[in-house]
């Protein structure tokens, strides 16, 4: 028989007293006093406020735009031919009528040549024709005659022969060269009816060989390529001693006095600029490049909206366009837009988004819809021109941005 495991004494006396430890500590917590709970307080915000202010000035948008020429062009070969001569560079400003580049002109002079000789032989063949005529009309005169003797020979034998004194053969000889000179006369008259007709034709042939000619000679003429207005040379996409075909594209030039400017119009603007458009009222704008000013007029809107565009593209005119200004290059420009009254005037640190701010009702913010117009300056600083219908002159509106800015926050104005 197995007899019970009996604990040590000592062991016995620690787990009394652990437990005596753990009942008096949990008596303790107990019995202990708890404060009353502190209601939550809610947190004032810090904020600067102004006063509204409603002026009349005109709006002034910033807009993103890129020059370009609506005149930019890509010369090409008119003749197959070797490039034998290469006066300019990529981005050289030339003048009108320059010599850009010249092909070989040895083809287009041989076909020049034999184009002539065409034109010189139908020349000869209209003149050879007029002299034939000529002749035709005089030996016409002649066969009549000899018709007329004949016919008289005829009549003569006619008449011997009643007699008996001539013979049938003699009857017959005569009627025989009546008859042929007959058909002689009759020949004369159709190489005579003829001649019009013939002279027309020729004259056709004439008027084609004078074309072709003239066609040959342009092409000879276009071995000399040249600038077709004041240009700035883009691109050249041949060498001398390159062979181009006809139709190959040789250098690409644009009008370097008639850059413009394309610059994207927010669709809220569309109705201010086509009634200005439609007035006459001209809109300006300028804007800055390579540290040098430029003044622009707007001068037209575009026709169509471009695929993943969200509003028209405005067409800017420089007023004094600088012929060194690359083609392609960006840049940021104000547009003036006409004057409008009664607009509000704030900091943009006041506005929320783009489409609403934040009126002081005592101590409590209330949102406001407002649509902006533009910017204008005020003492060199920029502020914005925003039209809110539902504010009063002296509304106190928030410029201060707060992350957490809602209708009904508390705040206090620091003074």
């Amino acid at each position: 028989m197995k007899l019970p495991l009996r604990l040590p004494l000592s062991f016995t006396l620690a787990l009394l007293v652990l437990a005596c430890a753990t009942g008096v500590a949990a008596l303790l917590l107990n019995s202990k006093t708890q404060p009353p709970a502190k209601p939550p307080s809610e947190r004032i915000w810090s904020v600067n406020a102004v006063p509204a202010e409603f002026v009349t000035a005109a709006p002034e948008v910033t807009l993103y735009g890129r020059l370009e020429s609506p005149r930019t062009t890509t010369l090409t070969a008119a003749v197959t031919a070797f490039v034998s001569r290469q006066q300019v560079d990529e981005g050289e400003q030339v003048a009108a009528g320059t010599l850009l580049l010249e092909l070989d002109p040895r083809d287009a002079q041989l076909i020049v040549t034999n184009r002539e000789a065409q034109r010189n032989q139908i020349r000869a063949q209209l003149q050879a024709l007029d002299i034939r005529h000529r002749a035709n009309l005089d030996a016409l005169a002649i066969e009549e005659q000899l018709l007329q003797l004949s016919q008289r020979a005829v009549d003569r034998i006619e008449q011997l022969k009643g007699r008996n004194v001539s013979s049938e053969t003699q009857l017959e000889d005569a009627q025989r060269s009546y008859q042929q000179q007959a058909l002689a006369l009759t020949s004369r008259r159709r190489e005579v009816a003829d001649y019009p007709a013939r002279k027309s034709e020729l004259e056709a042939l004439m008027q084609s060989a004078e074309v072709q000619l003239d066609s040959a000679r342009l092409d000879l003429e276009r071995t000399r390529i040249t600038a077709p207005f004041k240009a700035r040379i883009t691109r050249i996409n041949t060498a001398p001693g390159s062979r181009v075909r006809s139709g190959d594209p040789l250098l690409t030039l644009y009008q370097a006095d008639a850059l413009e400017v394309r610059a994207q119009i927010p669709s809220r603007l569309l109705p201010t600029l086509r009634a200005a458009l439609a007035g006459g009222q001209p809109l300006s704008a300028s804007a800055e490049l390579d540290g040098q000013p430029l003044q622009l007029r707007l001068d037209r809107l575009a026709a169509d909206v471009g695929s993943g565009r969200a509003g028209v593209d405005a067409l800017f005119s420089l007023a004094d366009p600088a012929s060194m200004l690359a083609v392609g290059r960006t840049l940021s420009l104000k547009l003036r837009l006409p004057s409008v009254e009664a607009v509000l005037s704030l900091p943009a640190q006041a506005l929320y988004g783009t489409d609403h701010i934040y009126r002081l009702e005592g101590d409590r913010l209330q949102a406001v819809a407002v649509q902006r117009l533009g910017e204008h300056q005020v003492a060199g600083e920029p502020r914005l021109l925003l039209a809110a219908d539902s504010l009063q002159p002296g509304d106190r509106i928030l410029t201060t941005q707060l992350p957490n800015a809602m209708t009904g926050l508390r705040v206090r104005v620091t003074p």
